[in-house]
């Protein structure tokens, strides 16, 4: 199942207009980027978000999170998306 190109453009904008600081949280408890002051989404598809993390001096890394389950509809995007975060934020706990 491919998501429309809408679908993952609103998305990919919305969570970079406003949820960076959670993006953040997702690189330093998931991907152990303790460096990472500013994130952005690149993409997403079924199977896992693309970020991309910024640090001081122009770092910059590319990464993978995988979903527990990959995707089957539209609506999954944002539990899982939630599911990641609470991951992510206990982790770092």
């Amino acid at each position: 199942m491919a998501f429309k190109q809408a679908f993952i453009d609103n998305a990919v904008n919305h969570m970079n207009e406003d949820h960076r600081d959670a993006m953040v949280d997702m690189l330093h408890g998931l991907c152990q980027a303790s460096w990472v002051i500013d994130a952005e989404m690149l993409h997403f598809d079924e199977a896992g978000i693309q970020l991309r993390g910024l640090g001081l001096a122009d770092q910059s890394e590319e990464f993978t999170i995988s979903y527990e389950e990959p995707l089957t509809k539209a609506n999954q995007f944002r539990p899982s998306l939630m599911a990641l975060l609470a991951k992510a934020r206990q982790a770092k706990e």
